[in-house]
């Protein structure tokens, strides 16, 4: 009967002592112990407020100073985890379904027989056991929804630092080049992915330039494509000349296929050789989607693979293909997030815009990249665009450009938030209308860059706006110690200002050295983190007046009631 450990507690609520006497012992035949008594419905309140472990209680309905039913209806809120078995003559049987309808268990009428006490009570012990195991289960699960939340978090936000790292792979600025400008566009799909492309000088009259592509998405696709930056190598060690693109993809090959055998592990990469001094370009594909070649008054020529996709046999061979490069020509490198089914109608119309004048690789992004595969398994995206005259070059990794090289492309929605390094500090921007939902990846970076104990400069000369979570933010920030102010315009350095932050505006600095090139933070955490990040800036700003305690206490009260607590 009983499926706990240790016997259950009874309770006996009857004011008959022989009636009571008789309910006692069957229970205790039943198992029960102690099986505890009351002759009425006071008595049995204090035993219960005594002994809260009471698993089970029998009660008469019909009783002096208080009946069984106002017994129950405070019972079910004292002792919420015991079962209750009324005990009804046939003048209270209406009393009996009224019990049942308070949350009785079952019913039995009195003096009942042994054989019907057995069963009811079994079947509420049983029931009970059942309740406490569904909310045993519950908090259980309850737990591990937390866990993994929080496990989940964790990866989030080290999938963004990742992302950060990956980016600083990536070519800053383009090497100088006479007669030529070479444009880069890279989007990843998650917050790490498997494209890499740079651009390098070798010697007086050599560009190299190479895009790559590893297999699917996420963190083995970009360590893969790490793997194929180091093992790649440009220049004959011997002689110091550039290799051919077909001797560098093949070398390059063989090291990834020594350095890892997990099947479905590969890459594509395209290589490219330039001559400045006859105007020619050497190209190698090792499985990668097709090349465009533009030129004007001519059909756009695809340069499609010269060999197999790398780290799939280390003896494959890879073949090389010779352009004259004319002033005007135009080479497109892209890898296949740009179209994901690289159909021959896809390619008719990526020749279509490369032909229009003057488009620039953000304007090619703009025009093909549709954002069809959008969502969590969107693949990465990256393009190469190569022309063939003076002008402008640039590369864009994700952070804003420019306005010189931006060509009225539109800044991605959501990058409001910035990070960069240099030799002697690290640089945080806020661009635009910076709110509350930048404020945690914000708020996350500027804390790791003071633990290790770098110079932080806060760079506002594109801000034009902060809500007031971004302005306790900042304060907190500055508050912390090492934190240099640059760039703040007036609107901004008026919101100092009026909110009384006297701290942030002694940390402000004219002469702070420019920003160098700066990359988009990734969006901030779940709710409960953002939630945690609003009230934190809130009351920052609180502290710092009276004013400021008046202005926020609402908004503080109501996160606070939020968060279940106070601080």
């Amino acid at each position: 009967m009983n499926l706990d450990p240790v016997p259950p507690v009874a309770l006996v609520v009857d004011d008959e002592p022989v009636a009571r006497l008789m309910v006692k012992l069957a229970l205790q035949n039943l198992g029960c112990a102690p099986v505890l008594e009351a002759a009425d419905g006071i008595a049995a309140q204090q035993v219960l407020r005594e002994r809260p472990d009471v698993a089970l209680v029998l009660t008469d309905i019909m009783m002096p100073r208080m009946d069984g039913l106002e017994l129950l209806r405070w019972g079910r809120q004292a002792v919420p985890d015991a079962m209750w078995i009324v005990l009804s003559g046939l003048e209270t049987f209406d009393s009996a379904v009224a019990a049942i309808r308070l949350g009785a268990f079952d019913f039995l009428p009195k003096s009942p027989h042994s054989e019907e006490m057995g069963v009811a009570v079994r079947n509420a012990l049983e029931r009970r056991h059942l309740l406490a195991e569904r909310e045993r289960l519950h908090r259980e699960l309850q737990r591990k929804v937390c866990e993994l939340q929080e496990t989940s978090e964790v990866l989030r936000r080290d999938l963004e630092r990742a992302e950060v790292i990956q980016r600083a792979l990536l070519p800053r600025s383009p090497p100088p080049m006479e007669g030529y400008c070479i444009q880069a566009v890279y989007r990843p799909g998650q917050h790490v992915g498997g494209d890499l492309y740079d651009v390098i000088r070798l010697g007086e009259q050599h560009l190299a330039f190479y895009l790559a592509d590893a297999t699917g998405h996420g963190v083995t696709s970009a360590m893969l494509s790490v793997l194929f930056k180091q093992r790649l190598v440009l220049v004959d060690p011997a002689t110091g000349l550039a290799l051919p693109p077909a001797e560098v993809l093949a070398a390059v090959n063989r090291s990834i296929c020594e350095a890892h055998a997990a099947p479905g592990l590969f890459l594509t990469a395209v290589f490219g050789l330039l001559d400045t001094s006859d105007a020619s370009l050497t190209l190698a594909s090792a499985g990668h989607p097709p090349v465009l070649h533009a030129r004007d008054g001519r059909e756009t020529r695809l340069i499609r693979r010269t060999g197999p996709a790398l780290g799939l046999a280390p003896d494959s061979r890879f073949e090389q293909e010779r352009l004259e490069l004319l002033a005007g020509d135009r080479i497109l490198l892209y890898t296949d997030g740009l179209l994901p089914s690289g159909s021959e109608h896809e390619l008719a119309l990526v020749q279509q815009v490369l032909a229009k004048p003057l488009s620039s690789a953000q304007e090619v992004m703009a025009q093909l990249h549709t954002g069809a595969s959008a969502g969590a398994d969107r693949d990465d995206v990256t393009i190469l665009l190569v022309d063939a005259h003076a002008g402008a070059s640039w590369f864009d990794n994700g952070a804003e450009l420019p306005a010189a090289a931006a060509s009225g492309a539109p800044r991605p929605e959501g990058e409001v938030a910035f990070y960069g390094e240099t030799v002697d500090a690290a640089y945080l921007a806020l661009r635009g209308r910076a709110s509350w939902m930048h404020c945690d990846a914000f708020h996350e970076t500027a804390v790791a860059v003071l633990e290790r104990g770098r110079p932080l400069v806060l760079d506002f000369s594109a801000c034009e706006y902060m809500d007031s979570t971004c302005l306790g933010t900042v304060h907190e920030l500055v508050a912390r110690g090492g934190v240099m102010l640059a760039g703040v315009t007036p609107a901004v350095r008026a919101l100092f200002e009026e909110l009384s932050m006297q701290q942030v505006l002694a940390a402000i600095r004219e002469d702070v050295p420019a920003a160098p090139e700066l990359h988009a933070l990734g969006a901030g955490g779940g709710e409960a983190v953002v939630h945690k990040r609003i009230l934190q800036a809130h009351e920052a700003l609180s502290a710092l007046s009276e004013r400021n305690r008046e202005e926020f206490r609402d908004v503080v009260e109501s996160l606070r009631a939020e968060q279940g607590g106070t601080k």
